[in-house]
């Protein structure tokens, strides 16, 4: 046998071995490979300059607008977020503005019907000339009820309310603070 043929023996062994062990070694775990493969943290779909309105028989109860909404869908939990914030309108039965709502972060829990409104929360009930401002809100649609359990300030007409948690119908119009705070004014009758 040459020296030449000896050397292409040798080489043909030694990729042999290498490409048996390379493929014996490599092995699919379809768990790994769907782990890495999937998107949890990836939103299902995004809308930009979001824009809906809920009505009822013909009436406009709500309309929201947002920069940006994002659902996502995951194994345990389906949800919209709105991580630029959140406009709402609140209409009253003849149509008109009665309530407005503004934040710098919104989630919906979309089983839940619940929102979860975050960072510079302000309301403003334009039918009683008030203002609620927090840092967190909640707002339970199937129960229509908002609460929170943060600092909450409300600047009525006359005064200013302060205090630790806080609970409300959907359109603002019956309210109260949980925990008051501060100096409170008491009209004599």
């Amino acid at each position: 046998m040459s020296d030449l043929n000896k050397i292409f023996l040798k080489t043909g062994i030694v990729l042999a071995i290498v490409a048996s062990t390379i493929f014996v070694s490599c092995k699919n775990d379809i768990d790994k490979v769907n782990l890495l493969t999937t998107r949890t943290n990836m939103p299902t779909f995004s809308v930009f300059g979001f824009e809906t309105t809920y009505s009822d028989s013909g009436r406009v109860l709500i309309e929201l607008k947002a920069k940006e909404l994002s659902r996502f869908e995951g194994k345990n939990i389906k949800y919209d977020e709105y991580r630029y914030g959140l406009n709402v309108k609140f209409f009253d039965d003849f149509g008109d503005v009665s309530a407005t709502l503004k934040c710098s972060y919104a989630r919906f829990l979309i089983e839940k019907e619940l929102w979860e409104i975050k960072s510079d929360v302000e309301v403003d009930n334009i039918s009683r000339n008030e203002k609620i401002n927090t840092e967190l809100l909640y707002w339970d649609m199937a129960r229509e009820q908002v609460y929170s359990d943060k600092y909450v300030r409300i600047t009525t007409e006359d005064e200013i309310l302060t205090g630790e948690g806080f609970e409300s119908n959907q359109d603002f119009s019956e309210w109260k603070i949980l925990k008051p705070a501060g100096v409170i004014s008491i009209k004599d009758e």
